[in-house]
């Protein structure tokens, strides 16, 4: 991810709409950018930071994430599971994600710090089924996450701390226990 000392190619500021003819974004900042229900979709982002950006229900159907911070994001109804797989690689600091969609995705080492993440689906849906893969959280980590109604059902590699984050009436499976017990010690058949 990006640094904090990192020197950005450019900053944008207060943007509405992103710039015609821009396809691929470099060790680019965005500041308090405002795109909900915009088309993102096919853009590449690189190294890039996202601070206080309004992304929700934004169309990303191909879109790349590549070392990309989210940081103070509203992303609500955001249906990551269209972007790129590809060298996905994203993190998420104090961002609100309710109704976000993570199904499929490889979330290998995604970290999620203190997020809003009520209603987030990391689980497929039939159609969804057959086609692609499960959504992978191994060394994904949640730190004061608001996970409450959060699906894990069909999710794996998940690990998180029960007594670290909030959990009221997420949903998920028995092979999840794994990785909600192992702070304890304790292990499973």
């Amino acid at each position: 991810m990006p640094a904090d000392n990192t020197q950005y190619q450019q900053v944008f500021s207060h943007l509405q709409a992103f710039p015609a003819g821009a396809e691929i974004f470099a060790r680019c900042r965005f500041e308090n950018c405002r795109f909900p229900g915009a088309r993102l979709d096919k853009l590449t982002f690189e190294d890039c930071v996202f601070c206080g950006c309004d992304l929700s229900l934004a169309r990303v159907q191909g879109t790349a994430f590549k070392e990309v911070l989210f940081e103070e994001c509203k992303m609500q109804g955001l249906p990551l599971y269209s972007c790129a797989r590809w060298l996905l690689a994203v993190r998420f600091k104090n961002c609100v994600m309710r109704f976000v969609s993570f199904a499929n995705l490889p979330l290998k080492n995604t970290v999620f710090e203190n997020c809003d993440l009520r209603e987030a689906s990391f689980s497929h849906t039939l159609l969804q089924k057959a086609v692609f893969s499960r959504c992978d959280l191994t060394r994904a980590s949640f730190v004061r996450a608001h996970l409450e109604q959060a699906d894990f059902t069909t999710s794996v590699g998940l690990a998180l701390d029960p007594q670290a984050n909030y959990l009221r009436g997420a949903r998920f499976s028995v092979y999840s226990l794994p990785g909600l017990l192992a702070k304890y010690g304790i292990e499973t058949e």
